[in-house]
This record gives C-alpha cells, structure tokens and sequence, in this order.
C-alpha cells in the first residue's frame, strides 16, 4: 500500500467510527464529465493522480481538510471541483484549485504547473510540491494529526 491509501484507510476507518460520510469512488460517467468540464469550462486537463484519488473517494472532507470531488454534494454538502474553481475565479484565475481548508487553497499554478499551498486571503504561495500525490499525502496527514 502506498503513503496515500494508508493514510485514506486511517481517515476511512476514524470517518466510520463517528458515523461520518465516506464518499465512495467516483462512477467512471462521473470522472469523464468532470474531465469533459474541465476542458470546456476552465481550459484545463484534470491531473491524472487526482483522478485516481478519485477513484478511491469521490472527494474527502475530513478534520477541516477538502479534496473537491468530482461532482459537488448537496448533503452532507463537499464541493465539486469544477464548482469550486468557478466559484474561486474560473478559467481566468491564475490557479486550478483542487482542495482547501479555512486558510489555505491547494492548487496547480497555470502558468508553471507547480503544485503550491497558498494563503487563503493573500493568494501568496506558502508551499510548494513536487506532484499533486505529494501535495495530497501532505493534506492526508494534516487531517490525520488534527
């Protein structure tokens, strides 16, 4: 198993402990209509390790810690991923945003592809990643030491 499943499966099983929802894997219809929104309404290509993940959970919300799913949730609500990047500035926003919590956006730089944490209110970078799965291991355990 890898850092990231280990990680799912510890927030998985304290999620079940509370009662709390798990979202399940995203269906594959799902994936594909969030790929055909991407590129049609944000001009952009989803990352394929994001979708992976979404094959796991169709999205996470867990101690403060967000990963958008692929599609938004109503109840109990998590935010899609093409809704939170409209929300947050759309295609012209210098940022494709894939997760958050109260203080930091997590996203991919347009412009360079960079994987950065920013701050909240002032947008200014506060961390960079390699790829997006050492971005999420980075949320996954954030969520789990809270």
């Amino acid at each position: 198993m890898s850092d990231i499943d280990d990680l799912l499966a510890e927030i998985n099983a304290e999620q079940r402990e509370f009662e709390q929802r798990i979202w399940p894997p995203a269906a594959p219809d799902a994936i594909e209509r969030l790929r055909r929104l991407a590129r049609d309404t944000l001009q952009t290509d989803v990352s394929d390790d994001y979708v992976t993940f979404l094959g796991r959970n169709d999205g996470l919300d867990f101690n403060g810690h967000v990963i958008y799913g692929a599609t938004e949730h109503k109840e109990p609500f998590l935010s899609g991923f093409v809704e939170a990047n409209e929300r947050l500035g759309g295609p012209q926003a210098g940022h494709i945003y894939y997760g958050d919590t109260g203080d930091q956006l997590y996203a991919q730089n347009r412009t360079n592809r960079t994987w950065v944490a920013l701050d909240r209110p002032s947008l200014d970078v506060i961390a960079t990643f390699p790829s997006f799965n050492a971005m999420l291991a980075k949320i996954l355990r954030d969520a789990v030491e809270e």
